[in-house]
């Protein structure tokens, strides 16, 4: 099954409710295939009677709430918790007729980028099942990929949500931080964390958005020959042949068809975005995890991080929980990533006002796939590299600004992987983003 959300809402109702039952066996045998899902409701609620999305299915990442399943953020950690109330997004659309068919995988406590979960198992690319299909929110990209459901939820917190997207050839959309509802969420930075969407086209991207905001209609695709996109040569270095291939090749496309593409210059991009990112996250996970376990467990006195490691599954999570224990990032230098944070949400906003594009365009991983298996380091152009700041590089500066992002499916490779594109608009304009989006997602694939 590969409907999009405007085919599904093109059927009658009973027809959409006869689909149901087809979405949760698709939705059982990619739990077995590809370890998407790591759970399946029992028996799909009725939807909300007359409803905008009535009927419609969608996947939730499992560190989103959903009443009456276990949230179990991809851990034992949290394997008994079980929520009482829906996450708010998760409410919003299922006031609407939204009906879940079940929580899917994703890289422990979202904590990584290739989803290769020790407890429930690695996420499989759809486009091939050997790599990963990126992280943390895998599950989420691949039950979409798969055509399990038309869309999914996922968190994003560096790239969580662009990048398997991307890894899977789908449409992912990261909103501006703090557009959406953050409770209800396992999170691990208060600073970057968003609830983010996976769909089939960025037409049900545009749909969700407003559903969720519960906006007014979005603005028209404007003409090509008036849009302006820029690129930032940090996010070009270093591509892999395959890589550079495809997104050269899109971004002639997109030429060819009138859309001027500019050069720009943000100074120390990537430096800005690496510095703060990590402070941020082991500062405010230490105690969002810890607020979490006390919650769920009923503790009244204070939960020590050191204290969860050996309920940690994956080795490479359980390092990073050592590694954040150990080191204890004090608060002095958690207000100094914060001063670097705005200092590079200035460099992004002088960007954009100078420059007069409506958004930044580049490779949303300058990398194909790492192979399952592949947690610590990969082959990039000959030389070994680490994977997490590999693949994340490109996604860094945004998710730690917090400006919306949108990746686009662009050209496939000869292997048949594909190569997404990751738009940056300004703060807070993100209805604009995504109607440039629609536009170029319609120029690529005419």
């Amino acid at each position: 099954m590969t409907f999009t959300i405007s085919q599904w809402l093109g059927f009658e109702s009973h027809r959409r409710r006869m689909l149901l039952g087809d979405c949760h066996r698709a939705a059982v045998a990619a739990r077995g295939s590809h370890n998407a899902y790591i759970s399946v409701v029992d028996q799909l609620a009725p939807p909300v009677a007359d409803g905008e999305l009535e009927g419609v299915p969608f996947a939730v990442k499992d560190n989103i709430d959903v009443a009456g399943m276990p949230t179990t953020g991809g851990s034992p950690l949290f394997a008994l918790d079980v929520p009482d109330v829906d996450a708010g997004v998760v409410s919003a659309l299922r006031e609407v007729g939204a009906v879940v068919v079940g929580k899917t995988n994703l890289h422990e406590l979202a904590f990584g980028i290739t989803s290769n979960n020790a407890t429930y198992g690695p996420v499989r690319n759809p486009l091939d099942v050997s790599r990963v299909a990126g992280g943390s929110s895998g599950g989420s990209a691949a039950a979409v990929a798969l055509g399990t459901v038309p869309f999914s939820l996922g968190t994003d917190t560096g790239g969580s949500v662009t990048i398997p997207s991307a890894f899977c050839g789908i449409a992912g959309f990261r909103p501006t931080t703090g557009r959406y509802p953050s409770d209800g969420v396992v999170n691990l930075s208060s600073s970057r964390d968003t609830i983010g969407i996976h769909a089939r086209t960025v037409e049900d991207v545009r749909l969700l958005d407003r559903v969720i905001t519960r906006t007014g209609p979005t603005v028209g695709v404007p003409d090509p020959a008036d849009l302006v996109l820029g690129t930032v040569p940090s996010r070009y270095d270093d591509m892999e042949p395959a890589v550079a291939e495809a997104t050269h090749l899109a971004l002639d496309d997109l030429r060819a068809s009138g859309v001027t593409i500019v050069e720009l210059c943000m100074p120390d991009d990537l430096t800005l975005a690496a510095e703060p990112g990590i402070a941020l996250v082991f500062y405010e996970a230490e105690r969002l995890l810890a607020a979490r376990v006390n919650n769920v467990r009923g503790q009244q006195g204070p939960v020590d991080i050191a204290d969860l490691i050996d309920a940690i599954g994956s080795p490479d999570v359980r390092a990073i929980f050592e590694s954040i224990a150990a080191t204890r990032v004090t608060a002095t230098a958690y207000e100094h990533a914060r001063h670097r944070r705005w200092q590079l949400r200035r460099l992004y906003e002088e960007t954009f006002a100078a420059a007069g594009v409506h958004a930044l365009i580049a490779p949303t991983v300058h990398v194909l796939p790492p192979r399952i298996g592949q947690d610590d380091t990969i082959d990039v152009n000959g030389r070994p590299q680490s994977v997490f700041p590999t693949v994340t590089r490109n996604s860094a500066p945004g998710s730690v600004a917090g400006v919306p992002m949108l990746t686009v499916p662009g050209r496939s490779t000869a292997e048949g992987l594909s190569v997404g594109l990751c738009l940056e608009g300004r703060f807070f304009e993100d209805r604009q983003l995504l109607t440039v989006g629609d536009l170029i997602s319609s120029i690529l694939h005419r």
